[in-house]
């Protein structure tokens, strides 16, 4: 396609991206979640349970932030009791971050948040358009996640 309509598209795109990364709009998640922790320190806790344990490095490099920050951000954590640290089982030199349990406990109220969110963002729709974007929207993502593997393989 061409023209007017990939305009649109990208516009929507591009205002999906912007608005769901706001500090206003993570806030608010934070918020129904009942979750009082900094939205970085959220953001961390959120991509270890995601993936797993992980280096200081490997996270610094995920959330685009400088390897100082996040290795204090994540003693920070520890301190909390919401991650653990340890080392790679492949590199003794490298030392990782484990979500705790409470740590998971806190991903759960930030998801139920957003959960919370959506459901009054699609109060209104009806049970197929709630199909039909949900099925859309995973294809688009899994084609631009396709697209990004193919240039930048792991």
């Amino acid at each position: 396609m061409n023209g007017m309509a990939d305009d649109d598209y990208y516009d929507v795109w591009l205002d999906m991206l912007g608005r769901g990364s706001r500090p206003r709009f993570l806030a608010l998640v934070l918020d129904r979640a009942g979750v009082t922790l900094g939205l970085d320190l959220c953001q961390y806790v959120v991509h270890l349970d995601l993936r797993g344990p992980m280096g200081v490095l490997e996270l610094a490099e995920l959330v685009d932030r400088n390897h100082p920050k996040v290795s204090r951000s994540l003693a920070r954590l520890e301190w909390l009791g919401l991650v653990e640290r340890g080392t790679a089982p492949h590199d003794r030199r490298i030392k990782t971050a484990t979500v705790t349990a409470e740590g998971h406990r806190v991903v759960e109220a930030i998801n139920q948040g957003r959960r919370s969110l959506l459901d009054e963002a699609f109060a209104g729709w009806t049970e197929h358009d709630r199909v039909t974007f949900a099925r859309l929207t995973r294809r688009f993502s899994d084609d631009v996640l396709a697209l990004v593997e193919a240039h930048h393989p792991e």
